[in-house]
C-alpha cells in the first residue's frame, strides 16, 4: 500500500540569499569605490560589473583563478566601458563591438569548463554596460573609473574569499573521484584542475590511487563479490573523501588498517588502492610533479577539450548567440539612448539563448511564466498602491526576486518585472503603464528572436543516426583499448582516444529515435557494457591474444579487427581477463542486435 508520503508532491525549491550576501559584499563596496574614484552617477555600473566579474574571477583553486584575472580583468574593463564610450560617437560601432564580445563570450567554454562562468559573466558586462544610461551622463573618466572599480574589488574579494585555503577546489574535486556516480567525468575534471594548480605530488598519488579504486570496485561489482564487503568500501571512501576535503592538518596519521579483503582480488585490489590514498594523504608531499610544458599543453588538450571543436555545438551557439544580440540591438536602436529597457533586454536575450534547444526552451517559458505573473503583479499594484509607495514596493520585489532568482527562475523573473517598472517609473519619472506594456513588447521580441530565429538560422546540432552512432562507440572503444595494450604509461594520444570513445558511448541515448522495450534495453545494454570495458582495460594487463579475442567478441561479425594468429586467441586466463570477455560478450550481443533491427537509414 502506498503511504501518503510516497504520493506527496515533491517539496519545491527553497529560496537562497546567495545574491542578496553578494550585492552586499560586491555591489555596495564596489560603488562606493567608484564614488570615491570620482565615477559620480556611474557608480551603479561599477557595482554591477563587479558582481558579473565576481562570476568570472570565482570557480576554481585561487593561483589559476588570478591567471584568469590577468587575462579577463581588462577584457572586462573594455567590455563595461568601451561600447557605451563608442556609442556616443558612432552607434553602428559600438554594436558591432558589443556583436564580437558576445560572440567571443560564447566560446570562452571551449577554452575548458573553468571558462563557462567566464563567458556568462563576460557576455553579462558587455550587454549591461552597453544598455545602462547613468542618470545626468557620465563623461569617459568617470565611466572607466566605475568599470575598474569594480574589476579590482570583486578580485579583491576573491583573493579574501580563498586566501585561507587556496587550493581547497582542487581537493574537493580530486575527493569526488572516490564517490561520484561517474568516476571517469570526475577524475578528468581533477585532472585538469590538479594540472593547473601547481601539480603537487600526493594529490597526484591520491588521483592514481583513487581511479584505481574506482576500478578496483568496478570489478568487484561484476564479479560479485559480496554486499558487506562493497558497503565497506563504499564507507571508507567517503571518509576519505570528507578528510580529503577539509584543510590538510600538519599531523600525519598512520593508514587505517584495510577495511575488506575477503579473498576476493577485487576487492583486496580496493582496499589497497585506499590504502594508498590514506598514504598519500599522511605523506603530504608538495613536491610538485614536472611536466615539460609542451607535454602539460597536450595532457590538457586531451583531457579536457572536445574534438572537433571548430564544428562543435558550442561554435553553434556563439554564432546564434551574436545573431540574436545583433538583431535585438537593432531592436533598440529605435529607443532613445538611455532608455532602462535597452539593458534589460539585452540581459534577456543574452540569458534565454542556451546551447541547446531544450535548454534555451526552459529558459523561454521561466521567462515568460514570470513576465505574465510580473505583469499582472505590476498591474493590481499600480490600482490599489500610491505611486508614493512604488519605489518600497521595488525594494521589497528585488529583495525577494534575488532571493528565488536561482533556485525558481520563474518565480524571481516575476518580482523582477516589478523591479523594473516600479524603479524606472519613479527614477526616471517615467508613465508606468507605458513602461510595463513596452517592456512586454520587448521581452516577448526577444524570447522570439532567441527561440524562433536563432535556431532556424542557426539549426541546433542533431546527432548522426541511431545506427551509425553505435557503429561509431564500438568503434572508438576499440580503437582506445588498442593503445591501452602498450606498455609504459599512458601519453596524450591514447588520453584522446578515450575521451573520444567516451564521447562517443555518451551519444547511445535515444534522440526521438522509436525504439521498442527490447532495443532500449540493448542500448542501454551496449553503453554500459563499452563504459565498463573502457574503465577497466586499461588496468586489466591483457596480452595480445586477450586483447584480440576481446576485440572478436565486441566486433560485428564476431571477428577481431585484424586477422587471427594461427591456431587462435587463447582462452581467458585470469579473473580480470574473464570479466572482461563477459562485457565484451554483452556489448558485442547488443550492438548486433541493434544493427540487424534498426533500419539502415536510422
Amino acid at each position: 500500500m502506498t503511504s501518503p508520503a510516497d504520493t506527496a508532491a515533491p517539496e519545491r525549491p527553497k529560496g537562497s540569499p546567495l545574491l542578496i550576501v553578494l550585492m552586499i559584499l560586491v555591489v555596495v563596496p564596489s560603488v562606493l569605490v567608484a564614488d570615491a574614484w570620482g565615477a559620480g552617477p556611474a557608480g551603479i555600473i561599477g557595482g554591477l560589473t563587479g558582481l558579473f566579474s565576481l562570476v568570472v574571477l570565482i570557480g576554481g583553486p585561487l593561483r589559476p583563478d588570478l591567471r584568469v584575472a590577468a587575462v579577463m580583468g581588462p577584457l572586462l574593463v573594455v567590455a563595461a566601458a568601451v561600447p557605451r564610450l563608442v556609442a556616443e560617437t558612432s552607434r553602428p560601432a559600438a554594436m558591432a563591438l558589443v556583436v564580437l564580445l558576445v560572440f567571443v563570450a560564447a566560446l570562452l567554454p571551449l577554452i575548458g569548463p573553468r571558462f563557462a562562468n567566464a563567458g556568462l559573466g563576460l557576455g553579462m558586462t558587455t550587454m549591461f554596460g552597453y544598455g545602462y544610461a547613468p542618470q545626468g551622463g557620465a563623461d569617459h573618466r568617470q565611466v572607466v573609473a566605475a568599470a575598474v572599480a569594480g574589476v579590482v574589488v570583486a578580485l579583491l574579494l576573491r583573493v579574501l574569499l580563498g586566501i585561507s585555503d587556496p587550493s581547497k577546489p582542487t581537493r574537493e574535486q580530486v575527493a569526488a573521484v572516490l564517490v561520484a556516480d561517474d568516476p571517469g567525468a570526475a577524475t578528468a575534471t581533477a585532472f585538469g584542475t590538479w594540472l593547473t594548480d601547481g601539480r603537487p605530488r600526493w594529490l597526484a598519488d591520491v588521483l592514481e590511487q583513487g581511479s584505481r579504486y574506482r576500478v578496483a570496485l568496478r570489478g568487484a561489482e561484476l564479479a560479485g563479490a559480496a554486499p558487506d564487503a562493497m558497503a565497506a568500501l563504499r564507507t571508507r571512501a567517503g571518509e576519505l573523501a570528507a578528510r580529503l576535503k577539509a584543510k590538510p592538518s600538519r599531523t600525519a596519521r598512520d593508514p587505517a588498517p584495510a577495511s575488506a579483503t575477503g579473498g576476493e582480488a577485487e576487492v583486496a585490489d580496493a582496499a589497497r588502492a585506499m590504502d594508498a590514498v590514506e598514504q598519500a594523504m599522511a605523506g603530504h608531499d608538495t613536491t610538485p610533479v614536472r611536466l615539460d610544458r609542451d607535454r602539460r599543453h597536450q595532457l590538457q588538450d586531451a583531457v579536457l577539450h572536445p574534438s572537433a571543436r571548430l564544428r562543435s555545438v558550442q561554435v553553434r551557439h556563439a554564432v546564434r548567440t551574436a545573431l540574436a544580440v545583433l538583431v535585438m540591438l537593432l531592436v533598440t536602436s529605435r529607443l532613445q539612448r538611455g532608455d532602462p529597457l535597452v539593458s534589460t533586454v539585452l540581459l534577456t536575450t543574452f540569458g534565454i539563448l542556451q546551447a541547446s534547444w531544450s535548454g534555451t526552451v526552459t529558459k523561454a517559458r521561466n521567462k515568460i511564466i514570470g513576465l505574465v505573473a510580473g505583469s499582472l503583479t505590476v498591474a493590481v499594484v499600480l490600482l490599489v498602491v500610491p505611486s508614493r509607495y512604488l519605489v518600497t514596493v521595488a525594494l521589497v520585489a528585488l529583495c525577494l526576486g534575488l532571493w528565488y532568482i536561482v533556485t525558481r527562475p520563474a518565480l524571481g523573473g516575476a518580482f523582477m518585472v516589478v523591479v523594473s517598472v516600479g524603479f524606472n517609473s519613479v527614477t526616471r519619472d517615467l508613465n508606468a503603464v507605458d513602461l510595463l506594456r513596452q517592456y512586454v513588447v520587448l521581452t516577448v521580441i526577444a524570447v522570439v528572436v532567441g527561440v524562433v530565429l536563432g535556431f532556424a538560422v542557426v539549426p541546433g546540432f542533431r546527432p548522426p543516426p541511431l545506427r551509425r552512432r553505435v557503429e561509431a562507440a564500438a568503434a572508438a572503444t576499440a580503437a582506445a583499448l588498442r593503445a591501452s595494450s602498450t606498455t609504459g604509461p599512458q601519453g596524450p594520444e591514447t588520453l584522446a582516444l578515450f575521451r573520444d570513445a567516451v564521447r562517443e558511448q555518451d551519444e547511445l541515448v535515444p534522440d526521438g529515435d522509436e525504439l521498442d522495450d527490447r532495443q532500449l534495453a540493448a542500448l542501454d545494454a551496449l553503453r554500459t557494457g563499452l563504459r565498463d570495458l573502457s574503465v577497466l582495460a586499461g588496468g586489466a594487463g591483457l596480452t595480445a591474444g586477450e586483447l584480440d579475442q576481446l576485440l572478436r567478441t565486441l566486433s560485428v561479425d564476431g571477428r577481431a579487427d585484424q586477422d587471427e594468429p594461427d591456431g587462435g586467441a587463447p582462452a581467458p586466463s585470469g579473473p580480470a581477463s574473464s570479466i572482461l570477455q563477459g562485457l565484451a560478450e554483452q556489448a558485442g550481443s547488443a550492438e548486433r542486435y541493434l544493427l540487424q533491427t534498426l533500419p539502415v537509414a536510422a
